[in-house]
């Protein structure tokens, strides 16, 4: 099951990665857009669980 605390945990470790990976990435590579692309969705998909559970 997850809790809003490994959601918040595993949100955050890997959303700090992520971004940490996006500044060292070639803004003109796929690999950039791609992993832009997820972040936004990830974000999206905690904010969805957050607003749907009240």
């Amino acid at each position: 099951m997850i809790t809003f605390h490994g959601l918040g945990y595993w949100g955050l470790f890997a959303g700090l990665s992520g971004l940490a990976l996006l500044r060292l990435l070639p803004r003109d590579s796929a690999a950039h857009r791609i992993l832009r692309r997820a972040l936004l969705t990830a974000a999206a998909i905690v904010a969805a669980i957050v607003a749907l559970s009240y």
